[in-house]
C-alpha cells in the first residue's frame, strides 16, 4: 500500500473482521480512513501514538524533556499516513486492509472463499457487492503508475513462500 497522497482521494474497500459475525465492509477513500482511525483514538482506549511507538515506528513522535531532564509530553512531527491508519483500526482484527486497486480487492474475495469460515464468505459476498464503484478510469490510471508493478510483484513474492 502507498502512501502518496494522490492515493488520500482515491477510493477503495475498507475491510475489517474482527470475529465471528464482527466485521465491517465500507467504500472510503485515504482521508475517510485516517479520520475513523482518529476518531478511533478518542473513543478506543489506546491512542495511535502509543501504537505506533510500540510498532517501533519512530518518526511519528518525540518525547519532549526540559533542559533538567524532566519529562514534559509528547510532540507529534508528523500527520499519520494511511498505511499507520490501516495497522491502526486492524490492532484488534483479525483480518484488516485497504483494498484498491479493483484486482487487489478481487484477489482478496477469492483468498476468503477458499476459506472455511462463514465470517470470511459473508465478508466476501459484501466486497463482491462493493466491487461496482471501482471506475476504469482510476483502474487504468493505477495500472499505469509503477504502484501497481509494485504490487504484483509483492503478491507472487507472497504465494511463492
Amino acid at each position: 500500500m502507498t502512501t502518496q497522497k494522490e492515493n488520500l482521494s482515491n477510493p477503495g474497500i475498507f475491510v475489517r473482521i474482527f470475529d465471528d459475525n464482527d466485521y465491517e465492509v465500507r467504500w472510503l477513500n485515504g482521508h475517510e480512513i485516517i479520520e475513523m482511525a482518529n476518531e478511533e483514538e478518542l473513543h478506543g482506549g489506546e491512542r495511535v501514538t502509543e501504537y505506533l511507538v510500540r510498532k517501533h515506528v519512530d518518526s511519528y513522535v518525540r518525547e519532549m524533556y526540559s533542559p533538567w531532564g524532566e519529562f514534559e509530553g509528547v510532540a507529534v512531527l508528523r500527520s499519520l499516513t494511511l498505511y499507520e491508519a490501516v495497522h491502526y483500526l486492524g490492532r484488534n482484527a483479525r483480518i484488516c486492509a485497504f483494498l484498491r486497486p479493483k484486482t487487489q480487492a478481487i484477489r482478496f474475495v477469492e483468498g476468503l472463499q477458499k476459506g472455511k469460515d462463514c465470517t470470511e464468505h459473508q465478508v466476501a459476498e459484501k466486497i463482491q457487492n462493493c466491487l461496482v464503484h471501482f471506475d476504469e478510469d482510476s483502474e487504468i490510471q493505477f495500472s499505469k503508475s509503477g504502484l501497481y508493478r509494485a504490487m504484483e510483484e509483492q503478491l507472487l513474492n507472497i504465494s511463492i513462500s
